[in-house]
């Protein structure tokens, strides 16, 4: 039988939707694979930029001249930046690739499977719109205070007596606690704006057409189920996640050790980085925790896309419904 959105149906919908015994897991194992694989890709690839960053960073351990300090870690900026940015497009991609393959299964009924094609790019729009509301709501005012707290700090460090004051001191506290009191404040804000707007993934790929803000008809009334059902998967998928975390750390542990006691009877730890004995342990660990991370991924988006299979303005179900009667 047919029904209409609950909260009950919202929370049971990643373990009810079509493929329940399969998918998470498929989708876990390829999320873990690709994470992986970009990785390992981009590390290959900046390989030699990282050595000569390692080598630079350890030719600064006894410099004493502030301008040379800068000027060199200006310069292993200038090495680092360009691959963090190459992951950061790869990332953004695979994520919308699994973003879309997940809301596939929600919204149609679809098993696994992976694409880059139209869906993927709306979803990568969708995804970006969200990375600026929360550069807008969360990042931006947090940046203004520390922006300032630095500023003061810079500014102050030409006058040593002034630094070692009780008033500079009280100053600091103080923006460190406005800091604190003003994320106290903005949490609320973005966790209410981005729950109104969470069945915009499932929206564009139901319409095949971008619906970022139409996701606030499709909430309406529906706040409390979804960010519900999504604090109480967000949850349960935290604790297994840290258990397993915990787990793998075990794993790696040994790895860590053998790297340490080369560090003390005078060989390379950098060189000790780049064998099996710590790759193959330290890729285990990573392994899991972002299988973990793609199962969570996948479950926490069910509730958001089960609201938007029953968008008012003509829905999967609500389509279902009537070819019921038909």
């Amino acid at each position: 039988m047919i029904r209409g959105f609950t909260f009950e149906r919202a929370l049971s919908w990643p373990f009810t939707a079509p493929h329940a015994a399969t998918f998470p897991f498929i989708f876990g194992l390829a999320y873990a694979v690709a994470a992986m694989a970009i990785f390992a890709g981009v590390g290959l690839l900046s390989f030699s930029s990282m050595q000569e960053w390692y080598t630079l960073m350890q030719s600064l351990e006894n410099e004493t001249d502030d301008a040379i300090v800068f000027s060199a870690l200006m310069s292993g900026f200038g090495m680092i930046i360009p691959w963090a940015l190459l992951m950061s497009v790869l990332f953004w991609v695979m994520w919308a690739m699994f973003e879309t393959a997940s809301q596939r299964r929600y919204i149609w009924g679809e098993g696994f499977s992976l694409r880059l094609g139209a869906d993927e790019l709306r979803i990568m729009v969708v995804g970006l719109l969200w990375w600026l509301l929360g550069m807008v709501i969360v990042f931006l005012p947090v940046l203004l205070i520390m922006g300032s707290t630095f500023w003061a700090l810079f500014a102050s460090m030409a006058n040593p007596e002034l630094v070692n004051s009780p008033e500079f001191a009280n100053r600091m506290a103080m923006q460190v606690f406005g800091i604190f009191g003003l994320m106290l404040l903005i949490m609320p804000v973005y966790v209410f704006f981005a729950t109104r707007l969470s069945p915009s993934f499932g929206l564009t790929v139901m319409s095949r057409r971008i619906r970022f803000l139409d996701a606030w008809n499709v909430s309406r009334g529906r706040f409390w189920p979804i960010l519900g059902a999504y604090a109480i998967l967000a949850i349960g998928g935290g604790i297994i996640g840290q258990v397993v975390t915990g787990v793998a750390q075990g794993l790696m542990m040994p790895a860590f050790m053998r790297m340490a006691n080369t560090a003390e009877t005078g060989g390379d730890p950098a060189a000790f980085m780049f064998t099996a004995d710590f790759l193959v342990p330290v890729g285990i660990f990573y392994f899991l925790v972002l299988f973990v991370q793609g199962i969570l991924q996948h479950i926490v988006g069910g509730p958001a896309a089960f609201a938007a299979r029953h968008d008012p303005a003509g829905g999967v179900e609500e389509a279902a419904r009537v070819d019921a009667f038909v």
